[in-house]
């Protein structure tokens, strides 16, 4: 994406997030980053994540920032471990471009699948668009996704996640402590095991 491309907006917010980025130190600083590259997109959620990767599959969680993904939603994936079929999950633990879930779903519509999509339907999450960048001396994916109740995500919608995704990833792989122990973030306020 050229410059040219952004608004004059656009273009402070891109910079303000990737300075951010730089200097993030905490999960908090992480979930208002991705809050404000939610605005940019205009999604109505957020989220990321960061798991280990064995082979073309995740093996475990490692951290997981909910910047403001429903609750219930967060309960029910991470309880019935959802993330094991989740069809951008598993779409980033083998590509890394940025994607609409409706293109990843084509790779991924199967039985395995349909729980994790049928969870995102009952909470309002209908539509997305999603990057993940491989980390491979951590063999780890970090996700970041971001959704809505209605399909409002275009390429140049893309084009802006391209450009923060590697960014973010690196915040959130330092505070993830380099992927060691599980993590999750559900705000400040409360704790689950993760993705």
């Amino acid at each position: 994406m050229s410059i040219k491309e952004l608004s004059r907006k656009e273009l402070i917010n891109v910079l303000e997030i990737i300075e951010g980025a730089q200097n993030c130190a905490s999960e908090k600083e992480l979930k208002s980053l991705i809050l404000r590259a939610k605005d940019i997109v205009s999604a109505d959620y957020a989220i990321c994540g960061l798991g280990k990767i064995n082979g073309h599959m995740l093996s475990e969680v490692v951290n997981v920032v909910n910047g403001n993904y429903p609750r219930g939603w967060m309960e029910t994936y991470m309880k019935e471990k959802l993330y094991f079929g989740d069809p951008v999950v598993r779409y980033y633990s083998r590509f890394s471009l940025t994607q609409h879930w409706s293109d990843i779903v084509k790779h991924f519509n199967d039985s395995l699948a349909r729980p994790a999509i049928d969870c995102a339907l009952d909470h309002g999450l209908n539509a997305g668009i999603s990057s993940g960048i491989y980390v491979p001396e951590m063999e780890c994916v970090g996700i970041f996704t971001f959704a809505g109740e209605q399909d409002r995500f275009d390429d140049h919608h893309k084009k802006i996640v391209d450009i923060l995704a590697l960014h973010l990833n690196k915040a959130l792989v330092s505070i993830s402590g380099g992927g060691l122990p599980l993590k999750l973030a559900m705000g400040a306020e409360s704790r689950l095991y993760g993705k």
